[in-house]
């Protein structure tokens, strides 16, 4: 005896995908903070607290990425930030307190590429990896699609 075979459903691709599968942020996203690493990452960043500017000009909270960093950049981002630090958070709105507890603000003036699979309906990555700093973008570039 055989299963019926089920139609399968299908759904067109996002127009911001690549081949697999993973949505960019088109502008870049704006690293506003960092926590600090546990483990195997402790003394450098854990993970990166990321906006974009909304139509207003308002930085938005993005969430974080922790996940597609090499030892290389962890180290290079860690001296990069240290400098732009300042004591509140940049963003125009609140920061989840779990985040905000152990964050370190900066200067929002560097822009990164993350890949992710979706954006959540409050207006947040979900399963971002990082790129890269992109040297080639400014801070105003990075808005809210």
């Amino acid at each position: 005896m055989q299963a019926p075979q089920l139609p399968l459903r299908t759904r067109p691709p996002l127009p911001d995908l690549d081949q697999d599968g993973a949505a960019h942020h088109p502008g870049g996203v704006v690293v506003g903070g960092w926590t600090p690493g546990r483990g195997r990452r402790t003394g450098t960043v854990g993970a990166l607290l990321l906006g974009a500017h909304d139509h207003d000009g308002a930085l938005r909270y993005l969430g974080s990425v922790g996940t597609g960093f090499t030892a290389a950049a962890l180290n290079h981002l860690h001296r990069t930030l240290a400098p732009l630090a300042q004591n509140r958070s940049p963003f125009d709105e609140p920061i989840p307190a779990a985040e905000a507890r152990a964050a370190h603000w900066v200067r929002p003036v560097l822009v990164g590429e993350v890949v992710y699979h979706t954006l959540t309906h409050d207006r947040r990555l979900r399963h971002a990896a990082w790129r890269g700093l992109r040297v080639d973008r400014t801070p105003d570039d990075a808005v809210l699609a």
